[in-house]
């Protein structure tokens, strides 16, 4: 989901993966000791990346046990000014690819936030919604393979072509890696579950909290649904359109909200009350992707927050 790549003189892509097909007992051991949390699932998960070349995951508490793992890897005095570097870390798993003395560091590094490991009994969904549909989600699979999707997409990153580069370019390397993610780990049983839920994912993030690189629900969709092979949406109008969703919800919610800032039940208040104007005809846009994405995105907290999403999704008296 996001990268962080290490020079010292610049940040760059340097990292290059080299594919196994099986691994080895050997190579589990390996992942085992790389893993600064010794757990089942934690250790099961490394051990399967390494099928894709050798990737190391690491669990961090707080930015100092990064720092300290960045210094033992990189060495902090190879990477120009790394308090502004990394002054914030992603919510998110996140990858960092490097040089140390010249060099590509030996592994592709997947890190790995302590409070949305499953080890936390938090579910990764729910924390990087922001907590704002509750704690715990319904899923149509499970809150552990969705947080194995999100790991196996950092995976995808490893390569060398996902530099990033603007918003454009990062939106595809970011679809690609939700793709690669999703045909690594579905199966004829859960592929249209599995769907579903990452689909729901993408919307609602990349409606209310995501960067633009990460708006890209609408593609994701498409990708994914059958019918909707052949459409693939301009990049650039995609995140417009996302843009004046979320800007549009704002204004919705800020208006009906009882205090200055919207409760999350206001929000999802705001969210239905524009999905019935958007099937009424009487949506204040000229962009219909703006009508399909509120669509989706009430839909999308519906399944994940049945009883939340019901409590509130009523009309206000006129």
């Amino acid at each position: 989901m996001n990268r962080f790549h290490l020079s010292l003189i610049t940040i760059l892509m340097t990292a290059s993966l080299a594919c196994a097909v099986t691994v080895s007992a050997q190579a589990q051991a390996q992942a085992q000791a790389r893993l600064t949390v010794s757990d089942r699932t934690t250790d099961s998960i490394a051990a399967e990346l390494l099928q894709f070349g050798d990737i190391d995951l690491f669990v961090f508490a707080n930015r100092a046990a990064f720092l300290a793992r960045m210094d033992e890897t990189l060495g902090l005095g190879n990477i120009r000014d790394p308090d502004a570097t990394f002054a914030s870390l992603p919510r998110s798993p996140f990858t960092v690819t490097g040089r140390k003395n010249g060099k590509p560091i030996a592994s592709c590094q997947i890190f790995v936030p302590a409070n949305i490991t499953p080890e936390s009994g938090n579910e990764i969904f729910a924390q990087l919604m922001r907590g704002w549909f509750g704690p715990h989600l319904s899923y149509e699979t499970s809150a552990g393979l969705t947080y194995r999707w999100l790991i196996y997409h950092e995976v995808r990153h490893c390569k060398p072509d996902h530099f990033g580069d603007e918003d454009v370019k990062s939106h595809n390397d970011e679809l690609n890696a939700d793709l690669f993610a999703f045909d690594q780990l579905a199966t004829p049983e859960n592929r249209a579950a599995l769907a579903r839920d990452i689909i729901g994912f993408r919307i609602i993030t990349s409606a209310l909290f995501a960067d633009k690189s990460h708006m890209t629900g609408l593609s994701l969709k498409y990708a994914l649904d059958p019918e909707g092979r052949d459409q693939n949406p301009d990049k650039a109008e995609e995140i417009a359109a996302f843009v004046n969703t979320r800007q549009m919800i704002g204004n919705q919610a800020r208006a009906i909200a009882a205090q200055a800032t919207p409760t999350s039940l206001e929000l999802i208040r705001a969210i239905t009350e524009l999905r019935e104007k958007s099937e009424a005809g009487t949506l204040q846009s000229n962009d219909p992707r703006m009508g399909e994405i509120l669509i989706e995105l009430d839909d999308a907290i519906a399944r994940f927050a049945p009883r939340l999403h019901a409590s509130v999704a009523t009309r206000r008296p006129d």
